[in-house]
């Protein structure tokens, strides 16, 4: 048995809005213009997606938020307000968002996600979050949006990036 297509979850030619009768009763896929030979089957030549689509997988995480305000709200929220004041956009199959920054005149991307976020500080407002298994400390409200990164745990040393907003 072939996969289902995405539009309707059509399981086979005859139900798909695209076969429409032809002549001497046959039928056609008016997309492509080919005769549909079997309506009880999908044709190879089907030209709709396979269910689930790769678009549809890619937004699992969206759709899990969508479905789940009171467990995700604050972090949607979080990620939204620092996406905003960084002029970066969300990236909406896994609930997180980009981050640049320039060192030694070379831009360089971070990933912040609910997943990564360690802490939170609300005086002044900085976010700790993990990535390529390193800290880093971002002040998103800051005059100048403000990233940190630790290079030293037992001296505490932080080296400070400028952010690419």
């Amino acid at each position: 048995m072939t996969a289902p297509k995405v539009l309707g979850l059509v399981s086979h030619c005859g139900e798909c809005p695209n076969c429409v009768y032809y002549s001497g009763g046959m039928h056609q896929c008016r997309i492509v213009e080919e005769i549909v030979r079997d309506k009880t089957i999908i044709a190879p030549f089907c030209p709709l997606a396979d269910y689930p689509s790769s678009t549809i997988a890619s937004m699992q995480t969206t759709v899990e938020v969508l479905r789940e305000p009171i467990i995700y709200g604050f972090g949607v929220a979080l990620l939204s307000h620092i996406a905003t004041k960084l002029k970066r956009n969300l990236h909406a199959n896994a609930l997180g968002l980009t981050v640049v920054y320039k060192h030694l005149s070379e831009e360089h991307e971070l990933y912040l996600s609910l997943d990564t976020i360690r802490g939170i500080e609300m005086r002044p407002f900085e976010i700790s979050f993990v990535s390529d298994d390193k800290l880093y400390k971002l002040a998103p409200d800051a005059a100048v949006p403000l990233l940190r990164e630790r290079v030293d745990d037992e001296k505490d040393l932080w080296l400070h990036h400028r952010l690419v907003l």
